[in-house]
Order: C-alpha cells, then sequence, then structure tokens
C-alpha cells in the first residue's frame, strides 16, 4: 500500500500535496487508492515500535513528507538525500540529540565502575531511545574501557600488556555485546 501511495503520487498532483498520513483521509484502498467521493474518513499508519529502526524512522517521516514518489523522496531534505532514515528525521528536527543520556553516563562517570557505565549504556540502548547510537558510545568509550586492559592482563597471565587502542575498542563492544545478548538483542540492531 505504501509503495501504491508513491505511485499514486506520480500520477496525481493533487495526492502531492497530502503526507501519507492525510492521504488515509482522503483516499480509499481498493486494489489501488482511489479518490473518495463522499465525506472523510480517519486514515491510520500502522504503529511502529522506536526499536524497529528504520522502519521507524521511515514512519515518522510520512507524517510530515507530502507526495514522495520514491522512498529517496521520504530521505530528501531541502534537496539533500540522506543515506538513512534515521538522518533525514535528525535533518527535519523530529529527533532530539541525546544530550540528556551523554550527561547522566558523564555524570555517572565520576562514581560508577566502568562495568556498571557499560549495563548503563546498555540500558540506555534498550529503553530509552537514544537516537544517535553511535556518537553516545563515542563519547562515553574511553569511561565504559578504563577496566578492559587490566581484565585482559589477568586473562592472558601478561602483567605489561598493553593494548592498543582498537582492541581496547574491541573488547570494550564484547562486553556490551554479551549484556545485550542477556536480554536477547545485538549491537546489529544499532
Amino acid at each position: 500500500m505504501l509503495t501504491a501511495w508513491m505511485t499514486t503520487n506520480t500520477h496525481h498532483p493533487e495526492a502531492r500535496t497530502l503526507t501519507y498520513a492525510q492521504f488515509l483521509t482522503q483516499y480509499v484502498w481498493n486494489k489501488a487508492w482511489i479518490k473518495r467521493k463522499q465525506g472523510m474518513s480517519i486514515g491510520r499508519i500502522v504503529f511502529v515500535h522506536p526499536t524497529a529502526g528504520e522502519r521507524y524512522y521511515l514512519r515518522l517521516l510520512l507524517n510530515i513528507v507530502k507526495g514522495a514518489q520514491t522512498f529517496e523522496d521520504a530521505r530528501t531534505v531541502e534537496g539533500r538525500l540522506f543515506p538513512t532514515y534515521k538522518e533525514a528525521c535528525f535533518a527535519h528536527g523530529l529527533l532530539s540529540n541525546d544530550k540528556e543520556w551523554h550527561e547522566a553516563l558523564k555524570e555517572a562517570g565520576w562514581w560508577a565502575m566502568p562495568s556498571q557505565l557499560r549495563e548503563l549504556f546498555v540500558t540506555m540502548l534498550l529503553l530509552c531511545e537514544v537516537t544517535d547510537v553511535l556518537d553516545l558510545w563515542n563519547a562515553s568509550y574511553e569511561k565504559l574501557s578504563e577496566d578492559i586492559e587490566r581484565h585482559k592482563r589477568r586473562l592472558f597471565c601478561h602483567p605489561n600488556l598493553e593494548l592498543i587502542e582498537e582492541a581496547k575498542r574491541s573488547y570494550t563492544l564484547i562486553e556490551v555485546e554479551k549484556i545485550l545478548l542477556r536480554y536477547g538483542k545485538t549491537l546489529k540492531v544499532y
């Protein structure tokens, strides 16, 4: 039905003035979108949970983008094509900047152990609708990884082990992944 909406926008100029949500009030589905002959109706877009990733961001865009004829149109803001729906949502100002999550991790970094910070990071991923996971990771990575080198020294029985930055990052991501797996999730989702 969504691609049929885009096709309708291609052939009917009046449809291009409507968002998908508005379109549903003026057109009816009968194996194709047909302009309503009388009255209006309440149209509904199917709910998509925020954890659904790109599908969720596409749904947000369907509430504000008018007349998209392609999926690329939905990702285009002021003439600029964004690589993901999420980035297009940021460009439209639909998403916050995650400042509250950055501040929470920064504050917890003063008193929490790195393992506790990794638990907090995962809790934020699972429950707090973080909009830019990579940015949050990059901003908090050092605090999340402070104990990794010490753990690896003990594990490998090598008291003078010094990890290069990339190895420390990888081992920290492995620890985050272990926590996510306990909840049936994986970093691939984020």
